[in-house]
């Protein structure tokens, strides 16, 4: 019996080899799945012949399967002819991989170590070097994810093994197109979104939608209130709500605006020119008074802070102090609104005028002379004594002549001059016609 089972296994080693001999080394062979074990899987070949391969080699294949596989003209150590699907594969991959090349298509990558400039990756087995200036690394990032999309930019296979040179970062920068575009195509002016603070500069903010499009909000469109700054409101990776003010679709940036989201101050003011307003001073510059209406800014030109001495302004008002002014111009549209504090109350002189009309007598001090007028301390106001109003004399040529003399403090009001009540002192007839009149020849 055990001779006859010894016979019977030879007979079968014979058929082996005698079937065996059709076959050269490297030669392809087709066979079909028989049986899976952890390391070897058996693999009918034909004419009874039974081969083994490597099971890691045929993981995505079940038993019943075909495959092809490489001759390799040996036996493993358990004495089974062996085949592999290596060679074919290898050869499949390269193919695969020059048409990816050629056609410009992209494969994936995984990560296999880092290099002094670069890392080697695995593309479905063929080593391949993603520089690090094709790497794609954020700021701040040190390695590219385990798996990841890359095209291949040089591919020269005239060796044993083909020297791949990759790029992840074209394929970020295409992700990245095709975003910009989805995001444009979808984006519209006057639609509120969500975005967020990529970079503070001095004249606004940098916001990014989706890391993708890249828009600028300017301090000017912050907030309708100019005293608030994004500067120091706002900090990078924040997030905040906006209006697209504008696109521009052939640089693929957005414009946008924050204050278009707050009550418009201008259209809500319900003052109107001639009203009387209370404003808060909140800038002194050598034009005049930036000050806070409200919610408004407005300007008081320095020439309407007083009747009298407006060049005074920079000392007789501080920041933070309230004045009352009267609306002199306002423009909701430009976004204008001029104020008058002197508008507010009656001209001095006027009001001394309206106290003291023409034909009065006031009291008054000599502040000053001049060669032909002389200036009159009136109180709060000054007066303005011409030398024709001081003398009928034609021969008195300095109004000291006339003062020296007479050494008055009364003095009779003329009118308005300027910011002074016009004054006199002479009497209403010339003494000399008066006597000639009163003294006639004979």
């Amino acid at each position: 019996m055990e001779d006859r089972d010894f016979h019977q296994e030879f007979e079968k080693l014979l058929q082996e080899e005698t079937n065996l001999q059709t076959y050269s080394k490297g030669d392809i062979v087709k066979g079909v799945i028989v049986r899976k074990q952890p390391d070897i899987t058996f693999v009918d070949i034909g004419q009874k012949t039974e081969v083994a391969i490597d099971t890691s080699e045929v993981e995505e294949f079940n038993e019943g399967d075909e495959i092809e596989a490489v001759y390799l003209g040996k036996r493993g150590k358990e004495g089974y002819l062996l085949i592999s699907r290596r060679p074919i594969t290898f050869k499949q991959t390269v193919e695969k991989l020059q048409q990816a090349y050629n056609n410009r298509e992209r494969v994936k990558a995984k990560l296999l170590e880092k290099k002094e400039k670069g890392f080697l990756v695995s593309l479905s087995g063929l080593r391949a070097y993603l520089p690090i200036s094709q790497a794609g690394l954020k700021e701040g990032e040190e390695l590219p994810p385990a798996e990841f999309e890359v095209y291949i930019i040089n591919f020269d296979n005239s060796g044993k093994s083909p020297r791949i040179v990759v790029s992840r970062k074209s394929v970020i920068k295409e992700d990245l197109q095709q975003k910009k575009d989805q995001i444009l195509q979808l984006l519209k002016e006057g639609q509120t979104v969500r975005a967020k603070v990529k970079k503070i500069t001095d004249k606004g903010v940098i916001l990014t939608l989706e890391d993708a499009v890249d828009g600028f909000l300017p301090n000017s469109l912050y907030s309708w209130d100019k005293s608030r700054k994004p500067q120091q409101e706002l900090s990078t990776g924040e997030e905040l709500e906006v209006v697209v003010k504008e696109i521009d679709n052939d640089k693929q940036r957005v414009l946008f605006s924050r204050r278009d989201l707050e009550p418009d101050a201008w259209k809500e003011f319900d003052k109107q020119i001639g009203d009387e307003v209370e404003a808060v001073v909140k800038g002194i510059n050598d034009h005049g008074l930036v000050v806070k209406v409200g919610d408004l800014e407005g300007f008081i030109y320095k020439m309407e802070t007083d009747h009298i001495n407006p060049l005074d302004y920079k000392n007789r008002f501080k920041v933070g102090q309230t004045v009352k002014a009267k609306i002199i111009e306002l423009d909701r549209d430009k976004r204008r609104l001029k104020l008058s504090i002197k508008a507010t109350t009656p001209h001095p002189v006027d009001q001394f005028i309206s106290q003291n009309p023409e034909g009065s007598t006031v009291k008054g001090k000599i502040k000053e002379t001049k060669n032909k007028i002389a200036i009159i301390d009136l109180g709060d106001i000054e007066g303005i004594l011409h030398l024709e109003d001081a003398t009928w004399n034609p021969k008195i040529k300095n109004i000291n002549t006339v003062l020296k003399a007479k050494k008055p403090t009364t003095f009779k009001v003329l009118g308005k001059e300027g910011n002074r009540v016009k004054l006199g002192l002479k009497p209403e007839q010339d003494p000399f016609e008066v006597y000639v009149s009163n003294h006639k020849e004979g």
